[in-house]
């Protein structure tokens, strides 16, 4: 691409959540949902052979009853705020999707604070907290030259589509599965396909806007200490940071074969400067990959400590180990057993040749805490 006549600052227009997919366990059999009525009002809509829907009152919302439903749930419920899929013998009984229109006029809390009423209002009870099976954030910037390539990103995905029209980029994407990242012309989306023309109203503008959009599903989310409605909103600015950061970075090319030794797009920067102004718990180092082998070795560590405690009573008994014997103690009455020849024990006639000159040596500093059971 070439590069713009005259640069400015990327103007940030909106940014927040943009869609929510949450799985709910219910107790319908006690609810106010009469499911044999919901059954004849979805025959009545099939039988028409039109694809319509049946408009129904249910407690506190009205919503379109589909002709379909959608495996493994046999109901669909929709307005114009989320959709509702919901079965009556299964769990979790329901599936809600709340749309990116109703999380951009009314917010999170008001909009989840709605669903439990309606949900109260059918005595529909939560027998299990609800789990966020996927979230979509948005950042829209107002960009009216766009001077860079697919390639000028870094990033850890593996795969990298990306869409053009007339020779014009429109949309680059990054990964697939639990973790994707897109960046596309959102203005254009709305002019050919979409129906969310009130982001024009949002944005105050109908030209040259451009989305940055992070998707997580549920194993990403899950590795980021998101559950719960509570806990997305408490880790969701520290999953943003890592996605920002870690994931997938803009970069201006400079005369380095390295990409990653690139300097930050003034685009990028500005995104992170954003999610950087979030509120931030610190769980960002909770899915850093180093972290997670760190945490691995530590349960390695534990194993083995608990089992060389046993080790120490079973050698104590035997009166090859003094009474509240040190750590140093049973490591050293320990390594016979486990070398042979300076190499390690991989067979069975090994073993039976060290056992009877194992644990004969008795060091005599007392370097390491106490092996007894209460520490």
């Amino acid at each position: 691409m070439a590069p713009c006549p005259t640069y400015r600052t990327p103007r940030l227009l909106l940014s927040g959540l943009d869609s929510l997919y949450v799985s709910c366990t219910l107790d319908v059999s006690g609810s106010d949902l009469d499911f044999d009525e919901l059954a004849y009002l979805k025959e009545r809509v099939q039988a028409s052979g039109a694809d319509d829907f049946q408009e129904v009152d249910l407690g506190s919302e009205t919503f379109a009853l589909k002709p379909y439903g959608k495996y493994p749930y046999r109901y669909i419920l929709a307005n114009d705020v989320f959709e509702v899929r919901i079965a009556e013998q299964l769990q979790p009984s329901c599936y809600v999707r709340l749309y990116s229109h109703g999380l951009w006029l009314f917010g999170l809390d008001a909009l989840w604070g709605r669903f439990a009423d309606w949900c109260s209002s059918l005595n529909l009870i939560a027998t299990k907290p609800e789990v966020v099976s996927r979230a979509d954030w948005a950042f829209d910037y107002h960009l009216p030259c766009v001077d860079f390539e697919p390639d000028h990103f870094v990033t850890r995905a593996d795969k990298y589509p990306d869409w053009s029209e007339h020779s014009k980029t429109q949309t680059i994407a990054f990964g697939k599965g639990d973790t994707v990242i897109r960046f596309y012309n959102k203005a254009a989306e709305i002019a050919q396909q979409s129906s969310k023309a009130y982001l024009f109203e949002l944005w105050d503008q109908s030209e040259d806007v451009w989305r940055i959009e992070f998707q997580a599903r549920r194993g990403r989310l899950k590795h980021g200490g998101i559950k719960t409605i509570e806990t997305l909103k408490d880790h969701q600015s520290d999953l943003l940071n890592n996605l920002a950061r870690v994931h997938t970075t803009l970069r201006r090319p400079i005369k380095d074969t390295n990409k990653s030794r690139w300097p930050l797009h003034p685009l990028w920067k500005q995104l992170q400067r954003h999610i950087d102004q979030l509120p931030q718990t610190g769980s960002i180092a909770d899915i850093d990959p180093k972290q997670s082998l760190n945490w691995r070795v530590l349960l390695q560590s534990k194993s083995i400590y608990g089992m060389l405690k046993g080790l120490a009573v079973l050698l104590t008994v035997q009166g090859r180990l003094p009474e509240d014997p040190t750590l140093s103690e049973v490591i050293a009455r320990l390594e016979p057993a486990l070398s042979y020849a300076g190499k390690w024990v991989t067979r069975p006639d090994q073993a039976a040749l060290v056992s009877a000159t194992s644990f004969t040596a008795m060091p005599s500093a007392n370097l390491m805490p106490s092996m007894s059971l209460g520490n």
